[in-house]
């Protein structure tokens, strides 16, 4: 191969390679509004108020799961 055609290479790669950056990028976007759609439907189906969702944003998750267990303990 010549050093020309060894250029030309690179520089097709390159450019394959910013596409897929950006579609992984973008794929990475509809991911995340698409995991934010879902936590908004359990939202609207369960009726959290912003209140709740303050105090569970504020609760660490051992504290969550520590009242969970609790609770557990209590039914049974």
């Amino acid at each position: 191969m010549t050093k020309e055609r060894i250029n030309k290479e690179l520089a097709k790669v390159r450019e394959q390679l910013a596409a897929l950056q950006a579609k992984e990028k973008e794929l990475d976007e509809q991911r995340q509004m698409a995991e934010d759609a879902e936590a908004m439907k359990i939202i609207k189906k369960y009726k959290i108020s912003p209140e709740k969702l303050n105090l569970l944003n504020k609760v660490s998750e051992a504290e969550i799961l520590r009242i969970l267990d609790q609770k557990g303990k209590e039914t049974t």
